[in-house]
């Protein structure tokens, strides 16, 4: 048998599945993933080995397989640091968090980690912003690491164990958020429990000729009065105003929205609280004393 080149290949054996993926290109290369029922069994990744492996498995013959570049003994491991912060040194991505891949969350989770720290480390160094604004950092993505370990080790042990899994709203990281954290203030006195609040992640949408995605997109914050709510007469360089009629997904009111897309401050007009949020995150508007 001479496995083609424009299909996966399954295989199910007693002791294991087997499955072949044709890599692109010219070299005609295959990734195998082979799994064992015996999660305790030594693997053989030596070409002898993965040929056996082949031969046992499936229909393919020792001599189809004419080389084997590289092989490993993969086994899944979950791991949290303790903390992501020890004073001038932080951990984001898989230094600060592993996990198996089931789900596919690893990198979108580095990725916020890294935007996260980002804006708020340029905001301390470029603005002047309290050093005291890094310890949000932590607060605010350790949870999100736990959980993803969490879901991620739970959809493992159900793949492992044969039951059927799909990858659902829950491994898509767009609902998460931070409501408890200490840079979300939402000064509304009545906000429906199913409303937008401070902390969440700002939605997207139609604004003008473009989205508000683009709008948002860049290092700098977005003050967005929706409905009849008006923005301040002065604002800092780093805050970009924008008007949007009343909204379903927002409703009415001032939303400032953060560098990584989460609104930090809600509120039905601008004031001290709106002026106090803005020093918080090293922004002081013009004409308020610093």
């Amino acid at each position: 048998m001479v496995a083609d080149r424009d299909h996966w290949h399954v295989w199910r054996a007693p002791d294991g599945g087997v499955a072949l993926c044709p890599l692109p290109g010219d070299g005609g290369l295959f990734q195998l993933a082979a799994a064992f029922e015996d999660r305790s069994a030594a693997v053989d990744t030596t070409p002898a080995g993965v040929r056996a492996l082949l031969a046992a498995r499936t229909p393919l013959a020792p001599e189809e397989v004419t080389e084997v570049p590289w092989a490993s003994d993969y086994r899944a491991r979950a791991a949290l640091a303790d903390r992501f912060r020890a004073g001038r040194v932080f951990l984001a991505g898989d230094a600060a968090h592993v996990h198996s891949p089931a789900g596919g969350q690893g990198l979108d989770t580095g990725v916020q980690d890294a935007y996260n720290l980002g804006w708020k480390l340029a905001q301390v160094l470029l603005r002047g912003a309290p050093a005291s604004l890094l310890d949000s950092y932590e607060a605010e993505r350790r949870p999100v690491a736990a959980d993803v370990l969490g879901l991620s080790t739970r959809l493992h042990r159900a793949t492992a164990d044969g039951e059927a899994t799909q990858r659902g709203a829950e491994v898509q990281q767009l609902g998460l958020g931070y409501r408890e954290s200490a840079l979300a203030v939402d000064t509304r006195p009545r906000v429906p429990g199913d409303a937008l609040r401070a902390g969440d992640r700002a939605p997207d949408g139609a604004y003008g000729p473009g989205r508000l995605f683009d709008l948002f997109r860049g290092p700098h914050f977005t003050l967005l009065a929706v409905g009849s709510a008006e923005t301040p007469a002065a604002l800092p360089e780093a805050v970009r105003a924008a008007r949007l009629p009343a909204d379903e997904a927002y409703g009415t009111g001032l939303f400032l929205i953060r560098p990584d897309g989460y609104v930090g401050w809600a509120g039905d007009r601008a004031g001290a609280s709106l002026d106090a949020y803005l020093a918080t995150v090293g922004l002081v508007a013009e004409g308020v004393p610093a």
